[in-house]
């Protein structure tokens, strides 16, 4: 890509993030701060009381260090990640479809609005290392992959499934030589056991406090199914991570290279098993390094004002839903315009192709 380009994707990027940000709320009704900045006081202390956040060390204990105020390095943190997953997203969905586009489709969607909305996580760095899992993918550097792997199961446990979606991608690539991005999944898993073993076994920590833990008896999709009765809010959840991106990404599929469409259901699996132990909506948004470039590659075919207009309106909708922001109107009030600009853009891309 040339540098006035990549320059272009980093602005665009760094500028939604922040509008983004700007838009949620002064903090969320819910977080697990207190349990992040419990880690990151403490870090290897024995007899963590906090279940699976004692585990997520990386981020707390780096931003513990940062001498700004909490409230600051937190967000800081958040706008520098989602910039910078962005941009290495969009860059690698270049070959297939408009950085630009990309970068609006992710920005807008559920899973980085609601990290704008709850910025004191380790989510925006598991974004950074989806983004690095796409992009070194495509270029083909499992070594490089690998070493980021082993030491991001220490920011989450989510990085050894994204690990285990290009172990998978290569299965299904059918070429010998990319065996070697089983290694990736290996280091992934072996450190992240290891370091549960030896935390549980000699410093009092567990997981066993945390409904997710309860693999038996359906793990937090059987609490999330429970605590959500209606069909209709349930499909609206799962609706919600990419809202009619979905749809594109399935109509994108057919645009893609072989390395994409590979990594997308090499991910198929490993995002189900996130679903079964994570809130589906939040599990389904860790999906966008595969959803995103496939999304943006089907908006690329359809004329540029159906494109932009189908990615801003539908990036309206599921931003309202992850940010509750009083700037935009209801969901329910966004949704009719998104689902006429995505017809018009599905009719604009059959038109082009015809």
């Amino acid at each position: 890509m040339p540098v006035a380009k990549w320059s272009a994707t980093l602005l665009i990027n760094a500028a939604l993030a922040a509008l983004v940000a700007a838009a949620a709320p002064s903090s969320p009704r819910l977080s697990d701060r207190a349990e992040y900045e419990y880690s990151g006081r403490h870090g290897f202390e024995a007899n963590c009381p906090n279940s699976i956040y004692c585990y997520r060390v990386l981020v707390p204990m780096l931003l513990e260090r940062v001498p700004v105020d909490p409230q600051l390095r937190w967000r800081a943190h958040q706008w520098l990640m989602h910039t910078g997953t962005g941009t290495i997203v969009s860059i690698a969905a270049a070959p297939i479809a408009s950085p630009f586009i990309a970068a609006t489709v992710l920005q807008l969607s559920y899973p980085f609005a609601f990290t704008a909305y709850d910025p004191f996580t380790a989510d925006p760095m598991v974004f950074a290392i989806a983004a690095l899992t796409l992009y070194l993918w495509v270029s083909d550097r499992s070594l490089a992959f690998a070493a980021i792997a082993a030491l991001g199961v220490f920011v989450k446990e989510t990085v050894a499934l994204l690990a285990s979606a290009t172990a998978i991608a290569a299965l299904l690539s059918g070429r010998p030589w990319r065996w070697r991005w089983w290694m990736p999944a290996a280091a992934a898993w072996l450190l992240l056991l290891a370091f549960h073993w030896y935390m549980d076994t000699y410093y009092g920590w567990g997981i066993a406090k945390n409904p997710a833990a309860d693999f038996a008896g359906g793990s937090w999709l059987a609490l999330w199914w429970r605590n959500n009765p209606s069909l209709t809010r349930k499909a609206l959840m799962l609706f919600a991570p990419f809202g009619f991106g979905w749809v594109f990404a399935a109509l994108g599929y057919r645009y893609a290279t072989a390395p994409f469409r590979q990594l997308a259901l090499g991910a198929a699996l490993p995002i189900a098993a996130l679903v079964y132990v994570q809130t589906p909506e939040r599990a389904l948004g860790n999906a966008f390094f595969v959803v995103v470039p496939l999304a943006a590659a089907f908006l690329s075919r359809a004329r540029p004002a159906a494109a932009w207009c189908a990615a801003i309106t539908n990036g309206l909708v599921t931003a309202k839903i992850g940010l509750s922001t009083t700037w935009l109107p209801s969901s329910s009030i966004l949704i009719l315009p998104a689902a006429l600009a995505a017809a018009w853009a599905i009719a604009s891309a059959r038109r082009q192709s015809a």
